[in-house]
């Protein structure tokens, strides 16, 4: 088996994937093993390469086209998007560039210019009327239009997980809600924190 997570940012991918690997028991590729930038010429030739091997899971933030859509099912693999609340998917994507203000890795990128700024400040919010955030939008909403992806509901996720998961599992491989509610507990904020690495830098609340 093999999963691809596909959607916008800070909507919860990384907490997904590290669920949906211990549900079917999938390895996650590591960002040295995935293609530099989610393009899908580069994921066709990553493909081609042998570079998504059966086993395993991994997430990048692709835009839908029925060309991608095509080549994941002739791989084969399940695509699943999940997606959140613009509005805290936005709050997400605001700390989360506050985190890396000083560490001079954003320099010469639209959203500089909330670096530094609360929240509430005249420019974030001429960031969001211009548009800044549209592009996460509608990279969600053509994913969850397309028909062709599992989605699930981050606010689900976190009121009802067993159901929700259970929706796609029931599609994708069905299982027990015992080993839903085991990969959930292992993939709880607290443990995930625990983890270190990549996990650990993506989990807030």
């Amino acid at each position: 088996m093999r999963i691809i997570i596909a959607g916008p940012p800070k909507a919860g991918n990384v907490w997904l994937k590290c669920i949906l690997g211990h549900i079917y028991d999938l390895r996650p590729l590591t960002n040295r093993e995935t293609p530099q930038r989610p393009q899908f010429q580069l994921f066709k030739e990553w493909v081609a390469a042998g570079g998504f091997p059966d086993g395993t899971v991994f997430h990048q933030h692709y835009d839908y086209s029925n060309e991608l859509a095509d080549m994941i099912e002739a791989i084969p693999a399940h695509a699943v998007t999940i997606i959140r609340d613009p509005y805290d998917g936005f709050v997400s994507s605001y700390f989360t560039i506050q985190q890396h203000k000083d560490d001079g890795l954003r320099s010469g990128r639209r959203t500089d210019v909330m670096l530094g700024k609360p929240l509430s400040d005249p420019a974030v919010l001429d960031y969001l009327r211009n548009g800044g955030f549209r592009n996460n939008m509608r990279r969600a909403l053509e994913w969850k239009d397309s028909g062709r992806t599992h989605v699930v509901r981050y606010e689900k996720l976190h009121s009802d997980p067993i159901a929700e998961l259970r929706a796609i599992t029931d599609q994708i491989a069905p299982l027990p809600d015992e080993k839903i509610a085991a990969a959930v507990e292992v993939c709880s904020a607290e443990n995930m924190r625990k983890m270190g690495g990549e996990k650990s830098k993506h989990v807030r609340a």
